[in-house]
């Protein structure tokens, strides 16, 4: 599919989606990937639209036929930006425009839960609650059952500490959840910060951020 997309562009400039689809041949999986990954906004067409038109216009193209069109576009919402985010991590794992968890932060916000930076300045001992994408989570030999867990907002990382016990009290959500909640006091050691989780939750926020790999156990 790339090179097809490369041998079209070499050939001259792409003037509109439908120039696109013709010279490419891509099929309809191809085009539906990069329509949801926001590749045909330079023709001035936003997600939703551009998915309808890539389907009308890959089934001509293949059927061969020169008719004019018929159908009108629907006039489609437009994606907020939180939606955005997550079409971006669903087609390429990744988001120039933001981080799945900004989206979420006026509902944060309005529960009293600080975002990482703000956690990594309070003092020693404090009682936080805090939620976060899991990103990673650690079960080094030689901690003696201790898992580490990193969690992750727009902001940054908060490094969580679950002590065996705890980790067995939540062994279903400690090792499955993609979006956490975590109650714990706040350790600073030597400039260190983490939080000693206390309990594990799913945060309530309306939408869910979208889902997003983490490294588990390596």
């Amino acid at each position: 599919d790339g090179e097809r997309i490369e041998a079209a562009v070499r050939t001259a400039p792409v003037i509109s989606l439908g120039d696109f689809v013709h010279r490419t041949s891509l099929n309809i999986q191809a085009l539906t990937a990069l329509a949801e990954a926001g590749a045909f906004e330079r023709f001035g067409l936003d997600r939703r639209t551009a998915l309808w038109e890539v389907r009308g216009l890959a089934r001509r193209d293949l059927e061969g036929l020169a008719l004019p069109r018929r159908e009108r576009t629907p006039a489609f919402a437009p994606l907020d930006l939180g939606e955005q985010i997550a079409w971006d991590y669903q087609r390429t794992a990744h988001s120039a425009r933001g981080h799945p968890v900004q989206a979420l932060r006026e509902h944060l916000r309005a529960q009293g839960m600080p975002d990482a930076r703000t956690v990594h300045a309070l003092p020693d001992g404090h009682l936080v609650r805090y939620a976060g994408l899991v990103i990673s989570r650690q079960r080094p030999s030689t901690a003696k059952g201790v898992v580490f867990m990193t969690l992750e907002d727009e902001t940054g990382f908060v490094n969580v500490v679950l002590w065996p016990t705890m980790f067995k009290r939540h062994l279903v959500l400690a090792n499955t959840a993609v979006f956490l909640g975590v109650t714990g006091r706040v350790q600073v050691q030597e400039g260190v910060v983490h939080v000693i989780a206390e309990h594990l939750w799913s945060p309530r926020v309306g939408s869910r951020p979208v889902h997003v790999r983490s490294r588990d156990f390596h």
